[in-house]
């Protein structure tokens, strides 16, 4: 349903969307949509528009990305990071989009710097300079030093920005909302997710006090360590919509020929930048996403000074799973893991796989066979994967699309110092380590406690869903049809339920314990007679059980 006062709301955006797309070329789409109605707009002007430019719709579509503005460029870029959603040709042709606009003026962004922190600018900073080195779409950084000497720079949001932004987005949202009602290929794809996870990440991009405090993550992530250095933030001056972090002087991680001239081992180097990202995604969990050259710089011939932390992602415990049974089944060559490690990841449903899937799957993971992990690509893997769904037209959930694509561009950040790197190779201990953290005792002691927890909390459900449906029965909202012969056999059914029901709850129970149990030894290190005595019962109850619970199921009728 078209939101009818977002529409009044802004309805000259939305005219002025509109006239982009049909000067585009890409008028069909405008009336598919439903939008000349909509917005009144004459039918016949926008079925005899003008004539395109010369130009394959690819290009058309980033040309009018680029005139619809900042929020339109960072949709085109995010959607370059998407090969299962769009074509080759397409993706090929968004990545060339730039996040570089010219600098607004010097002295809008000292009097917003001045505005939020209600000083002139010469007592917050013993020096600041007016005109920016560096601009983006969003916000422009500025340098300067403090009064105690320490260079730094400030970020500094573009006036009005927020409010252009959150109005595309939300015009983004309603278009996406039509796109699903009017078009089956939107539907089938989600595309109201889809523009809703990027909207949530823009937004986010747009807090730099919430860029701060990942920055602060990082740093304390890695400290101690001494191949990276993560920048401080100066919270005295940073805001919503500033932000002032210690300055890095060094050299561009892609400037090859400066690297060369200060003897730096190139090799070493793109090892030590792979390795970087990898503990932050099998280590912490926490990544960098947008790991690309302009946001890493060589301090030392070791030493990389990351910035620019707007773009982070999460890696929740069951998507670890699921990554590490995905690279699992790629080295062992089992097309079945692979399988169920994509319907753990969300990129199946599960249990829908067709048999037409489960032939591609095989021969994707017959590409494995025989090849050295070290000849493995990242890139290729990731591409071939994205093949293969966009073939049966499934989509990689927005999280996930997000990992993937920064594990790529690492490869591809590395391979521009050494060609010889491969990802695959330097992430096996990485993996290692990851596996080994997923069974210790502590690990599978707090799955078994989930799972349990799960068990019971679905045994509590059960008496309320069945006193629900005896309800509705009762009330004339339920009917059961059966005859005098049939009711011996349901109730005899449902005492088998419930004996097998008190059964596992029995051995729910026992794994509870054990669980407890196991965490309690390995976190307070209590270890003797008593809690290896209780252990043992503890187990042998858990195996009894769980025989007998087979064996009444299996006896069921």
């Amino acid at each position: 349903m078209w939101p009818l006062v977002r529409q009044a709301r802004h309805l000259g955006r939305y005219r002025e969307i509109t006239q982009v797309l049909v000067h585009h070329g890409f008028g069909y789409l405008v009336d598919q949509l439903g939008l000349t109605a909509l917005l009144s707009l004459p039918r016949r002007a926008i079925l005899r528009a003008p004539a395109p430019p010369p130009l394959g719709s690819a290009e058309r579509l980033r040309e009018a990305l680029v005139e619809l503005g900042p929020a339109f460029v960072k949709l085109g870029q995010a959607l370059s990071t998407r090969p299962d959603l769009l074509p080759a040709d397409m993706v090929a042709e968004l990545s060339k989009l730039q996040d570089t606009v010219p600098p607004f003026p010097g002295a809008q962004a000292v009097a917003l710097i001045e505005t939020t922190f209600g000083q002139p600018i010469d007592r917050l900073f013993a020096s600041f300079e007016r005109e920016p080195f560096a601009a983006a779409s969003l916000g422009q950084v500025h340098a300067a030093v403090l009064f105690d000497g320490t260079p730094v720079v400030v970020k500094v949001q573009r006036p009005d920005i927020a409010n252009r932004i959150q109005t595309d987005l939300a015009i983004l949202a309603d278009l996406a909302a039509l796109a699903q009602e009017r078009l089956a290929l939107a539907a089938q794809y989600n595309l109201s997710e889809i523009v809703w996870e990027f909207s949530a990440t823009l937004r986010a991009e747009l807090d730099y006090v919430r860029e701060g405090r990942n920055a602060d993550r990082f740093r304390q992530m890695f400290c101690g360590n001494p191949h990276i250095y993560i920048p401080r933030v100066y919270w005295e001056y940073t805001d919503t919509r500033v932000l002032t972090t210690e300055r890095i002087i060094g050299t561009k991680l892609n400037d090859r020929a400066a690297l060369r001239a200060a003897g730096v081992d190139l090799s070493r180097l793109a090892r030590v930048s792979v390795e970087i990202t990898l503990e932050e995604i099998f280590g912490h969990g926490f990544f960098h996403s947008d790991p690309h050259p302009g946001n890493f710089f060589v301090i030392d011939s070791e030493v990389l000074g990351v910035v620019d932390f707007g773009q982070v992602g999460t890696l929740d415990h069951a998507t670890m799973q699921g990554l590490l049974l995905m690279m699992g089944a790629l080295i062992s060559h089992d097309s079945q893991s692979l399988l169920r490690a994509l319907e753990r990841l969300g990129v199946i449903p599960r249990r829908a796989a067709t048999a037409v899937l489960r032939r591609d799957l095989e021969r994707f993971v017959d590409g494995f066979v025989d090849r050295p992990l070290g000849q493995i690509s990242a890139r290729e893997t990731f591409e071939g994967l994205t093949a293969l769904l966009r073939r049966h037209r499934l989509i990689i959930p927005g999280p996930l699309a997000t990992l993937l694509k920064t594990i790529v561009m690492m490869e591809g950040l590395g391979m521009q110092l050494d060609p010889t790197l491969n990802v695959f190779d330097a992430a096996r201990p990485y993996i290692q380590r990851a596996l080994r953290e997923q069974i210790t005792p502590v690990a599978l002691g707090a799955q078994v406690l989930a799972g349990g927890r799960e068990l019971g909390e679905l045994a509590f459900e059960i008496p309320e869903q069945i006193s629900q449906s005896l309800q509705r029965l009762n009330e004339g909202e339920l009917h059961l049809q059966t005859r005098e012969v049939e009711l011996r056999r349901v109730a005899g059914a449902l005492i088998g339920a419930a004996n097998r029901l008190a059964l596992a709850l029995v051995v729910s129970a026992f794994i509870l314990g054990v669980a407890m149990l196991v965490v309690a030894m390995r976190a307070f290190e209590w270890y003797g007679w008593l809690p290896w005595t209780l252990l043992f019962f503890g187990v042998g109850g858990v195996v009894t059980g769980g025989v007998m619970l087979t064996l009444a199921l299996l006896r069921r009728e």
